[in-house]
C-alpha cells in the first residue's frame, strides 16, 4: 500500500496502489509477452456514504457555516432520540457501545486531520472511472473448495520438512501442488501463471500455501520465524452465518494457531478484530496471553469514501466506519528490541477508502516497516492476496490475485519499472 500522507495521528492510505504489479510477464505459447498491471480502480470507487448524514463531520468546523451547522446540530438531537437506551442493550452490546465513546474522539479528530492533510496534497481531487458492470472473477468460491477437496489426497508426511517448490519460468503453466508445499516465486518480476485452469499473477519473491488450518504444518515443517505475522482470522458472528460467504472459525480454533512457532523473538503480532466486544476482548486476554504475546497497541482502519466521508455515521449503531487492529509483541526470554526498531505507537489511524469487494483488507507492509528492523521476514495468516518478501497462508490465498481484478498495459521493454507496494504516492 502506498502513503499518500503521515501525521501524527497515523496515515492516509492508497488502497489501489498496492496491488499494482510492476512488469508482468505472460507467455503465449513459448513467446514471452510483457505488461504493466493495476488493479482496477472501479473496486475502490465509493463516492457516497452508505448511509446518508446531512453534516460531513470531517470538514474542519471553522470552514463550515453557521447555517450548516445549526442544521445539523437540529438532524443530531432528532437522531438521538432514534437511538435504543441503554438500558435495553445486551451485555456484548453495552461493552462496545463504551468502547466507541472511549476512541471516538480519536476517531473523529485524526480522521479530520489525515482527510485535511490529503485534501491539501490533492488526493481527494482524484476522478476515477465509473463504476462498471463487470462480473466478479469467476472462480470467487472455488479456492476454498479446492481445499476441501485437497484433503482427500496423500499429503506429504508431518514430520518431514516441507521442501519450497519454485516457480519454472520455462514452463509456467507446469503443475504445482499448492496444499503440500510452499510455492516461491523467486524472481525479481510478476509472473501470470495457470493454477487450477485460472490465470493469478504471482509477485515477485513472494511465498504462499493455499491450505486450511488442518494442514498448516507445511508452514511450520519449514523453519522459517517470522518478525512480524499479520492474522485475518475469519471470525463467528451472524452475518457471515446469514451469507454463508465464507468459513468461520470458533475462538478455541483461532487459538490452535501454531504462532509461537512461527515468530522469531520480539516478533510484531498484529490482528485484525471486528467491532464485536467480545473479539477484541478474546484477543487482548485470552489469545494473546495463550501465544506468549504482550499487548501493545489498538490502531484503526477507518473507512472513507473518495470524498474524504466517512463510509457510516461514526454514531451509527448498525455499523461503525472503522475496524481495530491489536498489536503486540511475541515475548521471550531473548527477545530483544533492535536498534533498528522503533516503539509501536500505542494508537493509531490508519485511513483509506476501502474496497466493495468483501474481506479485501489494506496492506499494513509499509506502516508496519519501522517496528520490525530492517529485513525482516514477514507473514500474513487466512491472507486472499499476497505481496513481494511476504509469505501467505490461507484456503483463498491468491483469490485477488486472479488476472480478472487486473487491467494491463502492453509493453515492450522486460525491465519496465512501476510503482511498487509500499512505496509513497507522487500527492505529497
Amino acid at each position: 500500500m502506498s502513503i499518500v500522507v503521515g501525521n501524527s495521528w497515523g496515515w492516509l492510505l492508497d488502497s489501489g496502489s498496492l496491488k499494482d504489479q510492476s512488469c508482468v510477464c505472460s507467455c503465449d505459447g513459448n513467446q514471452a509477452k510483457y505488461f504493466k498491471c493495476t488493479f482496477k480502480r472501479e473496486y475502490f470507487n465509493i463516492l457516497k456514504p452508505h448511509i446518508q448524514v446531512k453534516q460531513d463531520v470531517l470538514k474542519n468546523p471553522d470552514t463550515q457555516s453557521a447555517e450548516n451547522c445549526e442544521h445539523a446540530n437540529i438532524d443530531l438531537k432528532k437522531r438521538k432520540k432514534r437511538k435504543r437506551k441503554k438500558s435495553d442493550l445486551n451485555t456484548g452490546e453495552i461493552e462496545a457501545q463504551d468502547y466507541h465513546e472511549k476512541i471516538q474522539s480519536v476517531v473523529l479528530e485524526g480522521s479530520r486531520a489525515l482527510v485535511e492533510a490529503g485534501r491539501r496534497c490533492g488526493y481527494w481531487t482524484e476522478v476515477l472511472p465509473s463504476v462498471t458492470s463487470e462480473p466478479v472473477p469467476a472462480q470467487e468460491c472455488r479456492l476454498a473448495a479446492f481445499c476441501d477437496m485437497a484433503k482427500q489426497l496423500p499429503f506429504t508426511d508431518d514430520w518431514i520438512p516441507a521442501p519450497v517448490q519454485t516457480l519454472n519460468r520455462d514452463d509456467l503453466d507446469a503443475p504445482l501442488d499448492l496444499f503440500n508445499y510452499i510455492t516461491e516465486n523467486p524472481y525479481d518480476i510478476t509472473y501470470e501463471v495457470t493454477l487450477m485452469s485460472e490465470r493469478y499473477l504471482l509477485p515477485p519473491r513472494s511465498h504462499f500455501l493455499m491450505s486450511d488450518i488442518t494442514h498448516i504444518h507445511p508452514l511450520v515443517n519449514n523453519g522459517d520465524k517470522y518478525d512480524l505475522i499479520v492474522l485475518d482470522p475469519p471470525w463467528e458472528n451472524k452475518s457471515v452465518k446469514r451469507s454463508n460467504r465464507y468459513s468461520s472459525l470458533a475462538s478455541s480454533q483461532i487459538k490452535q494457531l501454531p504462532v509461537p512457532a512461527l515468530s522469531s523473538p520480539g516478533c510484531a503480532v498484529v490482528t485484525w478484530v471486528t467491532n464485536r466486544a467480545q473479539h477484541r476482548r478474546f484477543v487482548r486476554e485470552e489469545l494473546y496471553p495463550h501465544w506468549g504475546v504482550e499487548v501493545i497497541a489498538e490502531w484503526f482502519w477507518v473507512k472513507v469514501t473518495r470524498m474524504g466521508e466517512f463510509v457510516f455515521p461514526l454514531d451509527s449503531q448498525h455499523k461503525k466506519p472503522y475496524e481495530v487492529l491489536v498489536l503486540g509483541r511475541y515475548r521471550t526470554e531473548d527477545a530483544v528490541r533492535t536498534s533498528a526498531q522503533e516503539e509501536i505507537p500505542r494508537q493509531r489511524l490508519l485511513l483509506s477508502v476501502p474496497s466493495i469487494l468483501h474481506s479485501h483488507k489494506p496492506s499494513l507492509s509499509a506502516v508496519l516497516k519501522p517496528y520490525i528492523g530492517s529485513d525482516p521476514k514477514c507473514l500474513e495468516l487466512f491472507a486472499r492476496s499476497l505481496q513481494s518478501d511476504w509469505t501467505s497462508w490461507g484456503n483463498e490465498v491468491i483469490k485477488f490475485q486472479h488476472s480478472d481484478y487486473f487491467s494491463r498495459q502492453r509493453v515492450e521493454d522486460p525491465h519496465c519499472t512501476f510503482e511498487t507496494a509500499g512505496a509513497t504516492t507522487g500527492f505529497c
